[in-house]
């Protein structure tokens, strides 16, 4: 799978910081200063919010991919449906987020500040699962399915939580409702494969 679990960035999305003005000076500096460290402040955390932007775009890019990467391997239904639904509603918020970005200028979605060895381990660990999945030599059947199943159930988890954190910190009432009902659709989607993988693997 085409997908970046970025948690670093996610970290400095989450810590959010705070600017405090100077104390003992006259009011109207004390005004000035409290104003700077707002501003300084709603700086920092729009950066923060577009790295995490950043990470959800490119990682709903690969997922919105996986039906089409691994689509001959699935063998039932029930499998292809939630996988279908999966990387539907990935393309989905994906778009949206490209149309979002050109109607708030504020809005970056192109954030990369991954270091290199971070981004070498992320291409080691993609080739290895496409390796896993390979049509011919890797798993295939029940097998292949629960660990395609499992992977998505990750995925959900990781986009759920990224998403809800998105939503709560957004300052733009529009943003972060778009951001807390993505959040809620992907608790959808984790329920749904939890609840295939219940009923086709752990009996």
């Amino acid at each position: 799978m085409r997908r970046s679990i970025v948690l670093f960035l996610l970290a400095l999305m989450l810590c959010a910081s705070t600017g405090c003005a100077a104390i003992g000076v006259g009011a109207s500096t004390r005004g000035r200063a409290s104003s700077n460290a707002r501003s300084e402040s709603a700086g920092s955390l729009r950066d923060q919010l577009n790295e995490g932007y950043s990470v959800l775009y490119t990682q709903l890019d690969g997922l919105s991919k996986v039906n089409e990467i691994l689509y001959v391997k699935v063998e039932s239904d029930d499998v292809q449906r939630v996988v279908d639904d999966f990387a539907g509603y990935s393309g989905r918020l994906g778009k949206r987020l490209t149309t979002l970005s050109k109607q708030f200028p504020a809005l970056d979605i192109h954030r990369d500040h991954t270091p290199a060895i971070l981004k070498a381990a992320y291409e080691a660990q993609k080739k290895g699962l496409l390796k896993m999945f390979a049509p011919v030599v890797g798993a295939s059947g029940k097998v292949f399915e629960r660990g395609l199943l499992i992977r998505l159930l990750v995925a959900a988890d990781e986009e759920r939580y990224l998403t809800e954190e998105l939503g709560e910190r957004e300052p733009d009432p529009v943003l972060s409702e778009i951001m807390q009902h993505a959040s809620q659709r992907f608790v959808g989607l984790s329920n749904e494969i939890n609840a295939l993988l219940k009923k086709r693997f752990y009996k």
